[in-house]
C-alpha cells in the first residue's frame, strides 16, 4: 500500500521539477567560478573550419557548477570525431581517441546556444570551437577544409498568402540573422533590407531565370550563385498549431536539394521552429555541397575583357554631380523643383536617389561645368546650396542675400617647358662637288639713267611741234 506513495515522492524529488528557462537564467545563482567562454564567440568567427555546432547535452552531476563542467567536458568528447570526420574525410569511428587533458589542450573556447539547468542537472546545446593550430597536428597533410564559393541567400516566406524576402524584417528573415553561418561550410551573404535591395531581390526574382539580370545581381553582390531558402507557415488559426513546410534551392533556375516540415504547438514557437529550420536547411546545402550539387554557372560570374575596336572614338562632355538634401512636402513641390533645376544654366540633369514626399529627399544634381558655375547657375533660379547635418542642402534664396557673381573663365595660356632648348634656323647643305670658297663679289654698278617719259606733245611730227 505504500508503494505508490513512495514512487510519487521519489517523482517529485527528482531534480527535473526545479528546472527552470533560459530567459529566467538570471534568478539563477551562478557558479562561483563559472568556465571560460567568453572566447568563443570570437574564435567561431575567426576559425569557423574548426567549429562543432548544434551538440545537445543532458546530464546530471552533484551541483549546478559540476553538471555544468560535465556537460562541457561530454561537449568536447563528442565534437572531436565529428570535427575528425569532417577534415580527413574519415569516419567518425576512425578518429583517435584522445583524453580530456589532450582536449583540454586543442580546445579555443565552447559558446553556449541553449542551455536550461537546476540544482543537479544541466540541459543544453552547445558549440565546441577547436584551436586550428594546435588541433592541426593530429590531421597532418590530410586536413581538408570544406568551404563554398559566396552565395547569395534569398530567405522567402510565404505567411499568409504573401511572399516576403527583403521588404521586410520576416520571422524567416531574424532566423537566418541568428543562425551561427560562420560555423557553416556555406559562405551565406545576405542582402540588406534597404529599398533597393528590397526591390531588386523580390519574390519574383526567385522564379525568374534571366540569366543576364542574376549575372548582374551576382556582380553586385559578389557572389557565384544564389541559394533560395523558402519557408511556408500554414497556421490552423490565431494563437494554434503551425505547420511549417521548407525547402532549399540553388541557382537561377530554383533546382530542388531537400524539402522537410516542422511543426509547433502553438504561435510562440514559431521562431524555435525557424532556428531548427534554418539549421537543417544548412544542413541540406552542406550535404550538396559535399556531393558536388552547388556548382555555380559559370555565365554568371564571367569576367568579361574589355572590347577593343578599331572605331573612332567620339568625345563627350564630362559631367560632373553633387548630392543634396532638398525639401519636398509634395509632389508639385517636386515637379516645380525638377523643372527649376532643368532650366539652370550648367545643370545637365536631375536623378532621385530618396523620395519622402512630405519630408527631406535626396537627389543628385548633374552639372557640365566647374562647381563655382554651379552656385552660380542655381543662384539664377533661386537657389543656394550651403553645408547640412546629412550633407549639402538646396533651399531658396532668402531675401537680402546677395547674388551670386558669374565666375571669371581665365584661358589658360600653353606651358613653354623650359628645358627644351629653342629650335636653330635650318641651313641648307652645300651640293656635292660644289666649292666651299666664296665666290668673288660683283663691283657695284650704278643703275642705267631713266627715259623721261613722253609726254602728248611728242607724238605730234616735228613740223608739227
Amino acid at each position: 500500500m505504500l508503494y505508490p506513495w513512495i514512487r510519487f515522492l521519489a517523482l517529485i524529488a527528482l531534480p527535473t521539477a526545479s528546472f527552470v528557462s533560459a530567459q529566467d537564467n538570471a534568478k539563477v545563482q551562478a557558479p562561483a567560478e563559472p568556465l571560460e567562454e567568453s572566447s568563443a564567440a570570437s574564435g567561431v568567427e575567426a576559425n569557423a573550419a574548426f567549429t562543432v555546432a548544434n551538440i545537445d547535452i543532458d546530464i546530471a552531476g552533484k551541483t549546478a557548477e559540476a553538471a555544468r563542467f560535465n556537460a562541457f567536458r561530454e561537449a568536447q568528447r563528442r565534437a572531436w570525431p565529428q570535427l575528425w570526420s569532417r577534415l580527413s574525410g574519415s569516419p567518425v569511428s576512425a578518429a583517435p581517441k584522445l583524453g580530456d587533458s589532450a582536449l583540454d589542450a586543442i580546445v579555443a573556447g565552447i559558446e553556449v546556444e541553449a542551455e536550461r539547468f537546476s540544482t543537479q542537472r544541466y540541459i543544453g546545446r552547445l558549440a565546441v570551437v577547436f584551436d586550428g593550430a594546435r588541433a592541426a597536428k593530429y590531421f597532418g597533410d590530410s586536413a581538408r577544409v570544406l568551404s563554398s564559393r559566396p552565395m547569395l541567400l534569398m530567405p522567402v516566406l510565404d505567411d499568409g498568402g504573401a511572399r516576403i524576402v527583403y521588404e521586410a524584417q520576416s520571422p524567416w528573415l531574424k532566423a537566418w540573422a541568428r543562425f551561427r553561418s560562420p560555423a557553416s561550410p556555406i559562405q551565406y551573404v545576405r542582402a540588406s533590407t534597404v529599398a533597393g535591395d528590397a526591390i531588386l531581390l523580390g519574390s519574383w526574382q526567385a522564379r525568374r531565370g534571366n540569366r543576364e539580370l542574376w549575372r548582374n545581381i551576382m556582380a553586385r553582390f559578389r557572389t557565384a550563385d544564389v541559394l533560395i531558402a523558402e519557408a511556408r507557415l500554414d497556421r490552423r488559426y490565431p494563437g494554434g498549431p503551425v505547420n511549417g513546410t521548407f525547402t532549399a534551392r540553388h541557382g537561377p533556375d530554383g533546382i530542388l536539394l531537400g524539402r522537410f516540415s516542422l511543426r509547433t504547438g502553438s504561435a510562440a514557437g514559431v521562431d524555435a521552429m525557424l532556428d531548427e529550420a534554418t539549421r537543417r536547411v544548412d544542413l541540406l546545402y552542406t550535404a550538396a555541397l559535399r556531393a558536388g550539387q552547388l556548382k555555380s554557372e559559370a555565365a554568371l560570374s564571367l569576367d568579361l575583357a574589355a572590347v577593343e575596336s578599331s572605331a573612332p572614338v567620339i568625345a563627350t562632355e564630362s559631367t560632373s554631380g553633387v548630392e543634396v538634401l532638398v525639401a519636398t512636402p509634395n509632389a508639385a513641390a517636386l515637379a516645380a523643383l525638377d523643372t527649376s533645376l532643368d532650366a539652370a544654366p550648367t545643370v545637365s540633369g536631375t536623378t532621385i536617389v530618396s523620395l519622402s514626399l512630405g519630408g527631406t529627399s535626396r537627389i543628385r544634381i548633374g552639372y557640365s561645368d566647374s562647381y563655382q558655375m554651379l552656385l552660380w547657375g542655381l543662384d539664377q533660379r533661386g537657389w543656394r546650396l550651403q553645408p547640412g547635418q546629412g550633407g549639402m542642402v538646396l533651399r531658396r534664396r532668402t531675401a537680402g542675400e546677395a547674388a551670386v557673381p558669374k565666375p571669371v573663365v581665365i584661358e589658360a595660356m600653353p606651358a613653354v617647358d623650359a628645358s627644351v632648348a629653342p629650335a636653330k634656323p635650318v641651313v641648307a647643305a652645300p651640293k656635292a662637288g660644289a666649292s666651299l670658297a666664296k665666290a668673288p663679289a660683283k663691283p657695284a654698278t650704278a643703275p642705267p639713267p631713266s627715259k623721261p617719259k613722253k609726254g602728248p606733245a611728242d607724238l605730234l611730227p616735228p613740223a608739227a611741234r
